[in-house]
């Protein structure tokens, strides 16, 4: 048999990476490092309000479960849109991409395909939260080129910020013009699609005084019809040392984020034609050469989109008193959305208000011999009032009011935790939180009205043994509750408000992570055992498809989540200011019912069961680097929760490099899906496909090529 070149290098690059186990810069447990300590350089100290990188792994250290650390220099030369494109090689996170600017993100299978405005994850932005008091996340109100660093803290382990729910937390660090790369920065890049996206970004230090301030503009016209984006966000923050003790940051996050919708497709219709918008909906003939009736006319014809504009205003203070640190956070947030899609669900208009409060304190003491131990208090409330209009949509205009509702949430949320240090290398871990949440819908216009209340206590217990100065063992069990969103209580005003219940989850897992000579790896196990979990379903109706949430009975979620990275004739090319790194992520998600009525042990639809990603990186130190990347998805996640039809696996390489021209100016560049391979990206859930045949599935991108030049002062 002979093999073209294309087939051959396909293969070769498939093989290499997959020998060597090896994954993106991405793939970041804490365990990891972007930087395998081959260079010393001068590190950077953080400010109580703004910790640096250092400081923020340092604290993820403590958590005896599984966390990760992402820093912009990871992803800051690839074309990331959003907060799913930066997590997307990281071990047990899967994000894939719905619309343009859009991702679902779901982690130890959360939020396992919620529709627009996720669920199952508390998302905060230097400590405080930018997930909504109504249970759902805009991932558009986050800019990744505005971004230091994440961090990840997966299940319970985000309990430090409250985070209740089965996926975890993520928190955005800010950079501040104490953390920033530079004083002044500007970037502009391009590419397929008619892409084009500019960031300028400036910081100083005066004093006791410091700011940063971030503007990105993207247009870009998408891989698929009827994908236009036209996005400008701005991110600043300004920061006061009110004394030895005190200091008090102030920030502001303004964007106008529009993208058109495409709409998905069935199956075939998106691997034989993946540039083509989603069709319309039709019925007969009923007789031979007899009418044709359209129930809708589709995204193009009714101008699906989504239009946000959201204006965030923040504070934190942290003021420090001997070996503790007490942080009080206030912010308030105006949201406006104006959403077209379906004929059925029509236009929905929707201005929301939300205001939150938050307290919290922590320290360190000595109980035990010089065994450090540590304690953590704190608690947030949070309220949101939303009036939501839909109107009837043709043709792409208001074409008069449906429904009309005010829609309150008020969230209130407490916790604790104590670190015992039993000896020097061994800390056991006590903790709890108490979450009260009311949903409140009044119809004005229609007839979605209910009211939803729901509270829990959840404990959590852990213990972290320190194997070396660079290596750990930990373990943990705990509850998790998590309480419907407004989102799923009303399917954005279509259906009658539901009577669904909280999802509660009993997770075990165990672990390990740290670094030893030339390797670092990243490792957990773990099993969550689910009740009430929230699933969406599909079903078709008068006027298209209708997507609505349930519960199930009982679920087990489990898994592994491995990240591993190896550096490569570490000491000698170190000599040389080079590194060769190669870095592997693989997460393995086994989601099923648990002896349910209808769907018995099937497995649940939406994220693919493994998916393994992969990097092999060379780079000369401040002067050049080349990669070549490797994500495999070995069978696509099952569509339908009846286990009919699937969406096929699929392996996507790329290629990225970057070389500085001068000192502060850099050319960088990827190719994203080199050999253009036809994929779905998304999957929008339903109960059995092989009766329904929907159209459930999003294409992902084609070959795209992206090109940029970033200067830095």
């Amino acid at each position: 048999m002979i093999m073209t070149n294309t087939a051959f290098l396909r293969a070769a690059l498939l093989g290499g990476a997959a020998f060597t186990c090896v994954s993106p810069a991405l793939a970041q447990g804490v365990g990891q490092r972007t930087d395998p300590v081959i260079v010393v350089t001068a590190s950077v100290t953080g400010t109580p309000t703004a910790p640096s990188v250092e400081e923020g792994r340092k604290r993820l250290e403590q958590v005896p479960g599984g966390v990760g650390l992402v820093e912009d220099t990871v992803f800051a030369e690839d074309f990331a849109q959003s907060i799913g494109d930066v997590l997307i090689f990281t071990p047990g996170v899967f994000a894939d991409t719905s619309a343009q600017r859009e991702s679902r993100i779901s982690i130890r299978g959360s939020g396992l395909n919620s529709g627009f405005e996720r669920r199952g994850l508390t998302v905060l932005r230097d400590g405080v939260p930018i997930s909504r008091a109504s249970g759902s996340t805009e991932f558009q109100e986050i800019d990744p080129l505005t971004i230091r660093y994440l961090e990840v803290f997966k299940g319970a382990n985000g309990l430090q910020f409250g985070a209740a729910s089965l996926g975890g937390a993520v928190n955005i660090v800010s950079p501040t013009g104490r953390t920033a790369h530079s004083r002044f920065s500007g970037r502009i890049e391009g590419g397929s699609f008619n892409t084009l996206r500019g960031n300028l970004s400036a910081s100083g230090v005066s004093g006791n005084t410091d700011y940063y301030i971030g503007l990105t503009g993207l247009r870009d016209d998408g891989f698929r019809e009827h994908s236009d984006v036209r996005s400008l966000y701005g991110h600043g923050n300004i920061g006061f040392r009110l004394g030895q003790n005190v200091e008090t940051r102030f920030y502001v996050t303004a964007l106008s984020d529009n993208f058109e919708l495409n709409g998905s497709l069935r199956l075939a219709d998106a691997l034989a034609n993946p540039r083509a918008a989603g069709r319309p909906v039709t019925v007969g003939p009923f007789r031979p050469g007899g009418p044709v009736t359209v129930l809708d006319p589709g995204p193009v014809a009714d101008d699906w989109d989504r239009n946000l504009e959201v204006l965030r205003l923040s504070n934190l203070t942290a003021i420090t008193l001997g070996s503790s640190t007490v942080e009080i956070g206030g912010w308030y947030a105006r949201r406006k959305l104006d959403h077209a899609i379906t004929r059925f669900a029509g236009i929905i208009d929707q201005k929301e208000d939300e205001f939150g409060l938050s307290l919290k304190g922590y320290g360190e003491f000595a109980l035990i011999g010089d065994a450090v131990s540590r304690w953590t208090l704190g608690g947030y409330y949070a309220k949101g009032d939303n009036r939501a209009r839909r109107h009837r949509n043709v043709n792409g205009q208001r074409a008069g009011l449906v429904s009309e509702s005010d829609q309150d949430s008020t969230s209130l949320t407490t916790f604790g935790q104590l670190d015992l240090g039993l000896t020097r290398r061994f800390t056991a871990i006590l903790g709890g939180q108490y979450v009260s949440v009311v949903r409140d819908v009044a119809a004005r216009l229609g007839d979605v009205s209910g009211r939803g209340e729901y509270e829990q206590f959840s404990p959590r217990f852990g213990l972290l043994y320190q194997l070396s100065n660079t290596a750990q063992l930990y373990g943990n069990i705990n509850r998790s509750f998590e309480p419907p969103s407004l989102a799923d209580l009303t399917s954005g005003g279509a259906r009658p408000f539901a009577p669904l219940k909280e999802q509660r989850a009993t997770t075990f897992e165990i672990g390990s992570r740290g670094q030893a000579s030339f390797i670092a790896w990243d490792v957990s196990l773990y099993r969550s055992e689910i009740e009430n979990e929230f699933l969406d379903f599909g079903v078709p109706g008068a006027n298209g498809f209708v997507s609505f949430t349930d519960n199930a009975a009982r679920t087990i979620h489990q898994g592994i989540e491995l990240g591993l990275d190896v550096y490569v004739a570490r000491e000698v090319l170190a000599a040389r200011g080079q590194a060769f790194t190669l870095r592997g992520a693989y997460t393995f998600n086994d989601f099923r019912f648990d002896n349910d009525r209808t769907y018995g042990d099937n497995q649940l639809a939406g994220v693919p069961r493994h998916v393994f990603v992969s990097e092999v990186r060379f780079e000369q130190k401040d002067r050049w680097y080349v990669s070549a990347n490797l994500r495999w998805v070995f069978d696509g996640p099952w569509a339908d929760f009846a286990n009919t039809e699937r969406a096929p696996g699929y392996e996507l390489l790329g290629l990225t490099a970057g070389v500085d021209v001068i000192p502060g100016i850099r050319l960088f560049g990827s190719v994203e899906n080199l050999f253009d391979t036809v994929f779905i990206s998304n999957v929008a859930t339903n109960a059995n496909q092989s009766l329904e045949r929907a159209a459930i599935y999003t294409p992902g991108v084609g070959r795209a090529v992206y090109g940029g030049l970033q200067a830095r002062f």
